[in-house]
């Protein structure tokens, strides 16, 4: 297809919305790649690179490099992404801050409703020729659920987020954009980086040096993860769907607690010690706001899956 400046265009918005969905806990990139239809473009694109272009660039032949290795694609998608969670990053820090139980009831919203969605992704399990006493899928499921909670148990002010544990998360929640289901900046919730993270975007586009490490770090973790375990990915995905779906569902399960919009200041080392449900319950404004919100989150991922199967039906 002939790149015009309007498909160009067409490629920044979708990759803003990408943008949109990494920075919202409970909604993945990957997702909306699918949805907007540059998700398998998008994995052939990454799993061009290699050592070659390094040599060609060497030699001047820029051109056949941008054509080669799609880079146009790459660029705009890249450049949408990025513009809209430089803009998000500070609209989400003033609701962090101001109204925090509506915004964590509508990320519980969006992922309690993804992972319904995600069972009905998965195969049917058969518990009557099951070999190992329970569906093998399960195991996968208590792994993703074991590792969620242990993860939110460290993350209780045992782990110093610096620039050197940004370059870990960087690594991790960039899975966000290479397979389905999985939200980048949820995961960023779990490893206790969400804050920081945008805090350091709201910082160096207003060009404080301070943050640059930071970003920096983070970023090059991100770019050598999309490198060294996109094909692994695709291929996890691509031939062990229900296992990896399984572990991943598992993993949403266990940090449920991490988005409970109403949490104690208290000094328990237990995380689930911090978590209550307000008193008088539909007498009380701070439960009415976040039920609300929780319904906003579910008919959101609802209206997300509606246009994903319409989609699929003119497919």
């Amino acid at each position: 297809m002939k790149k015009t400046y309007f498909s160009n265009f067409i490629i920044i918005i979708k990759g803003m919305c990408m943008g949109i969905a990494d920075i919202v806990p409970g909604v993945s990139g990957g997702t909306i790649a699918i949805i907007t239809g540059v998700y398998e473009e998008l994995l052939k694109t990454i799993n061009k690179f290699d050592f070659k272009i390094l040599k060609e660039l060497k030699n001047g032949k820029i051109k056949i490099v941008w054509k080669t290795y799609n880079l146009n694609f790459l660029f705009f998608l890249g450049f949408g992404i990025l513009l809209s969670i430089i803009i998000l990053s500070h609209f989400i820090l003033i609701l962090l801050k101001d109204h925090p139980i509506a915004l964590w009831s509508l990320f519980l919203g969006l992922i309690s409703s993804s992972i319904i969605f995600l069972f009905k992704t998965t195969s049917k399990l058969n518990f009557r020729n099951s070999k190992y006493f329970i569906p093998f899928q399960l195991y996968f499921l208590i792994i993703g659920i074991f590792i969620a909670l242990y993860i939110q148990t460290l993350s209780s002010g045992k782990i110093e987020v610096n620039s050197l544990y940004l370059f870990f998360c960087g690594m991790v929640s960039i899975t966000a954009m290479l397979l389905p289901g999985v939200s980048g900046a949820y995961i960023l919730v779990l490893l206790g980086a969400y804050e920081t993270m945008l805090t350091t975007l709201k910082e160096v586009s207003k060009l404080n040096s301070d943050y640059f490490l930071n970003f920096i770090s983070f970023t090059f973790g991100a770019l050598l993860s999309v490198k060294l375990f996109s094909k692994l990915l695709s291929w996890s995905y691509k031939n062990y769907k229900n296992n990896t779906l399984f572990c991943l569902i598992g993993f949403m399960i266990g940090s449920l607690p991490t988005l409970w919009p109403w949490k104690k200041n208290n000094d328990s080392s237990f995380f689930l010690d911090k978590l209550y449900i307000p008193e008088n319950y539909f007498n009380n404004s701070e439960f009415n706001e976040g039920i609300l919100f929780f319904i906003i989150g579910v008919i959101l991922v609802l209206l997300l899956e509606f246009i994903s199967n319409k989609n699929e039906k003119k497919e």
